[in-house]
C-alpha cells in the first residue's frame, strides 16, 4: 500500500518545478483569509466603541470613524487583490502540475513489457492516471481552501483573543484540539476505506472497458444479459465499499456536530455572556469575540466537511500511485550501449525461460547467420512466438544471453534494439488514427514519397486512394473499419518503412486472399533481400524457400535444415508436411 510519505513526495516532485509560484500562493493563502476573518471583528469592535463613546455627540465621531472606514476599505482591497492574484497563479500552475504528473505516469506505464499489460486491464490503468490527476487537483484545492487558511486563522485568532481576555484563547485552543483529535482519529480508517474503494472501482471500470472493447463479440453472441450479470459482483463490491467509506465519514460529522453544540454554543458563548454581565469585557469586545468565534467555527466546520473529500482524494491518489511502484521489468541497464547491427547475426547462448511453472526453454542454443532467412516450424505452443519475442526483449531471460552481432541485447538500449528489428505480427493492432499516421508509425520522420512507396509495395495504396479521405481516413479503434487483410497490409507497409536489418514475420500473410498474398510475397521477397529474416508460418509451403528451417517441439529445436533435407529425414517436419490439410498445419499433432 502506498504511504502518505510516498504520495507527498510524488506531488512535491512536480510542485518543486514551480516552487516559486506555489510558495508565493502559499504565503498569500496563509494571511488573506485569516486577516479577513479576524480583522473585521476587530473593526466592528472599534466601530461599536466609537458609537458608544460618542452616543451624545454623534457628529464628533466622524474623525475617529473615517480612519476605521479607510482601514476597512484597505482590507477589502487587499483581500480582493490577493484573492484574484492567487486565482490567476493557480489557474496557471495547477494545469501544468497535472500535465507533468499525467505524462510521468503515462511514461512509466508505457515502459512495461507486454507481459505486464497482458495481466492488467488497459481501462483500469488509464483510470488510475485520470484518478491521480483529478484527485491531486482536489487535494490542492482542499489544502489551499479551507485547510491552510483554517490553520493560520486559528493560530492568529488565539493571539487576537489573548488581548481581549486570555480565557477565550484557552477555550479556543481546547476546542480546536478536541475538534482536530476527532478528525484525525477518523482519518486513517477513512483513508483505508477510500483506498479499498479506489481499488475496487478501478477493477470495475477495467471490466466495463474490457466488455465495451469487445462489443463485437457481445453482439455476435447476444451476450448482453451475460455481460451485465458478469459485471454485477464487481458493481456490488464497489457499492459496498463506497457505502462503507461514506458511512464512516458521516459518523465523524455526527461527532463533530455534537461537540460543536456542546462546546461552542453552550460553553464558549455562555462564558462570553457571563463575562459581559460582570463587566469583564466591553460591548465592542463581545462583538469582536462573538464574530471571531463565529468565523472560526464556520471555517472549522468547513474543514470538517472538507476532510472527508480530502481523505477520499488521498485514498484514491494513493491507490492510483500504486502503478508507479510496479517495477519496469525491461528497463535499460545503467550505461546501456546503442546496438549496432552491421550483419544481423543472432545467437542464443544457454537461454532458459519459462512462463510461471511452464519451463519452455532450458539452456537453448541457436545460431542465425547475418542475412540468413530462417523459418520456424512447430505446433501451437512449441515456442516459436516466444523465440522471436525474446529477440525483441519483450520478456526478460531467466538465464543465458541473446547476442546480436556479438552484443548482448540485455546490455543495449531498448530503443536501439527495437529500431534494428521490423516485426509484422499475425494480428496487427492499429491506432484509432489516420492511415498516414499508422503507416508512418514505423518511421515518424518518413517523407511522403517514402510512405507512398511502402504502401504500394504492401499493396494497400490502391484501396487507400479509393477511400473518401484517402490517407487521412481514420481506421477506427484497433482498426475496426478495415478488413483483416487490409490491416495486415498496413502492418506490412509500416514494417517496410522501418527499413531495419532484421525482419520478423509472424504469420504475416495469414489474413490475405490468395491473389493479394502472391503480390505481397513478391514484395516480401524484395524486403528480405540482404536482411536477416525470421519467419513463422503454419502454411509450410510458404517456408519452402527459406535458407534453413528450425523445427520446434515443446520448446526444443529438434530438427534443422532446408525444406528438402528435412523431408528426406522423415522426422517431425516430414510428418507435419504430410499432415497438412489445404496447405495449413493442424494446431496439435494427431
Amino acid at each position: 500500500m502506498t504511504s502518505y510519505k510516498e504520495l507527498i513526495g510524488f506531488i512535491w516532485r512536480f510542485m518543486r518545478l514551480q516552487k516559486g509560484l506555489f510558495l508565493f500562493v502559499f504565503t498569500l493563502d496563509l494571511f488573506v483569509w485569516s486577516l479577513d476573518a479576524l480583522l473585521w471583528p476587530y473593526i466592528l469592535n472599534l466601530v461599536v466603541s466609537v458609537f458608544t463613546r460618542f452616543d451624545g455627540d454623534r457628529l464628533a465621531a466622524w474623525d475617529s470613524l473615517k480612519w476605521i472606514i479607510l482601514g476597512g476599505l484597505g482590507l477589502t482591497i487587499y483581500v480582493e487583490t490577493a484573492s484574484r492574484t492567487m486565482g490567476f497563479l493557480m489557474a496557471k500552475g495547477v494545469p501544468k502540475l497535472l500535465a507533468d504528473m499525467r505524462m510521468a505516469l503515462f511514461d512509466h506505464i508505457q515502459h512495461h513489457s507486454p507481459h505486464y499489460f497482458n495481466a492488467r486491464f488497459a481501462g483500469s490503468l488509464a483510470n488510475k492516471i485520470t484518478d491521480m490527476t483529478t484527485q491531486v487537483e482536489l487535494i490542492i484545492k482542499e489544502l489551499f481552501w479551507p485547510i491552510l487558511p483554517a490553520i493560520s486563522t486559528c493560530i492568529l485568532g488565539a493571539g487576537f483573543l489573548w488581548f481581549v481576555n486570555p480565557l477565550f484563547t484557552w477555550l479556543l485552543i481546547a476546542w480546536i484540539g478536541i475538534h482536530l483529535t476527532i478528525c484525525f482519529l477518523f482519518a486513517r480508517p477513512a483513508d483505508s476505506l477510500e483506498h479499498r474503494h479506489g481499488e475496487v472501482r478501478s477493477t470495475l471500470l477495467g471490466k466495463i472497458v474490457d466488455s465495451l472493447t469487445n462489443n463485437f463479440a457481445v453482439n455476435l453472441f447476444c451476450r448482453f444479459k451475460y455481460e451485465k450479470k458478469a459485471l454485477f459482483p464487481f458493481q456490488r463490491e464497489e457499492k459496498k465499499t463506497s457505502i462503507a467509506a461514506k458511512w464512516y465519514v458521516e459518523k465523524m460529522r455526527a461527532y463533530l456536530s455534537l461537540f460543536y453544540f456542546i462546546f461552542v454554543i453552550v460553553i464558549m458563548f455562555g462564558t462570553l455572556i457571563y463575562s459581559w454581565l460582570h463587566s469583564y469585557i466591553t460591548t465592542g469586545e463581545v462583538i469582536q469575540v462573538f464574530t471571531t468565534m463565529w468565523w472560526i467555527a464556520m471555517i472549522l466546520w468547513t474543514v470538517g466537511a472538507s476532510l472527508p473529500v480530502l481523505f477520499q482524494s488521498i485514498g484514491v491518489s494513493k491507490q492510483a500511485l500504486s502503478v508507479m511502484k510496479d517495477p519496469q521489468d525491461l528497463g535499460d541497464k545503467p550505461h546501456a550501449q546503442t546496438l549496432k547491427v552491421p550483419k544481423g547475426e543472432i545467437r542464443f547462448e544457454n537461454v532458459s525461460f519459462h512462463y510461471g511453472e511452464n519451463k519452455l526453454f532450458r539452456d537453448k542454443e541457436a545460431h542465425i547467420q547475418g542475412g540468413e532467412r530462417v523459418g520456424l516450424v512447430g505446433f501451437t505452443g512449441a515456442g516459436k512466438s516466444t523465440f522471436v519475442n525474446l529477440i525483441l526483449r519483450f520478456f526478460p531471460l531467466h538465464r543465458g544471453s541473446i547476442l546480436i552481432d556479438g552484443q548482448n541485447i540485455a546490455d543495449v538500449t531498448l530503443e536501439s534494439l527495437r529500431h534494428q528489428i521490423a516485426l509484422i505480427p499475425q494480428d496487427p493492432i492499429l491506432f484509432h488514427r489516420t492511415l498516414r499516421e499508422n503507416i508512418c508509425y514505423g518511421n515518424v520522420d518518413a517523407t511522403e514519397e517514402d510512405m507512398v512507396r511502402a504502401a504500394r509495395l504492401a499493396h494497400c495504396d490502391e484501396f487507400i486512394r479509393k477511400l473518401p479521405d484517402g490517407y487521412e481516413a481514420r481506421v477506427g479503434e484497433r482498426g475496426t473499419k478495415l478488413s483483416g487483410g487490409e490491416k495486415q497490409r498496413i502492418a506490412i507497409a509500416r514494417a517496410i518503412l522501418v527499413d531495419a536489418p532484421i525482419l520478423i514475420l509472424d504469420e504475416a500473410t495469414s489474413s490475405l486472399d490468395s491473389v493479394t498474398e502472391k503480390y505481397i510475397q513478391e514484395s516480401l521477397e524484395t524486403l528480405m533481400g540482404g536482411r536477416t529474416t525470421v519467419v513463422i508460418a503454419h502454411r509450410l509451403s510458404t517456408l519452402s524457400r527459406m535458407d534453413r528451417l528450425l523445427v520446434f517441439d515443446k520448446g526444443k529445436i529438434v530438427e534443422e535444415g532446408t525444406h528438402t533435407s528435412l523431408l528426406e529425414k522423415e522426422g517431425l517436419y516430414s510428418k507435419m508436411w504430410k499432415m497438412q490439410i489445404g496447405g495449413f498445419l493442424p494446431e496439435t499433432p494427431t
